[in-house]
């Protein structure tokens, strides 16, 4: 079984975090953010338990090493780091038909800065 984790920056600050909390507090009275927060956990036990295997609909490569995963309208890019782990690099929400440059782009950049912090 494969472990993920999520990308902080260098001030431990986390949008994708801060965005799966906003969903659970409204998960409370909003229909639509409980499904999104259900869906967003099985993908994320779907990553732990298939990793890059689990394939489209699910998962989707990019480029270079970046995949995204897919549950609704929501993006998660992430890559495979090391023994086993997958860390989950930046979060968008779906408006185009294909990834926007900017979007992967910055999660490069959240690759890179977590690259050099790792060491």
């Amino acid at each position: 079984m494969f472990k993920v984790i999520i990308y902080e920056d260098k001030n431990g600050k986390s949008s994708i975090a801060d965005y799966i909390a906003e969903l659970d507090e409204k998960a409370n009275t909003s229909k639509d953010s409980r499904v999104r927060l259900k869906k967003i956990y099985q993908y994320f036990e779907l990553l732990k338990i298939y990793g890059t295997r689990a394939g489209l609909p699910s998962s989707k490569y990019i480029e270079e090493d970046i995949w995204e995963l897919r549950p609704t309208n929501d993006r998660f890019f992430y890559v495979y780091w090391k023994n086993d782990t997958f860390v989950i690099l930046h979060h968008y929400i779906k408006k185009t038909q294909k990834a926007p440059r900017q979007e992967i782009e910055l999660a490069k950049r959240n690759l890179k800065d977590f690259l050099e912090r790792s060491k």
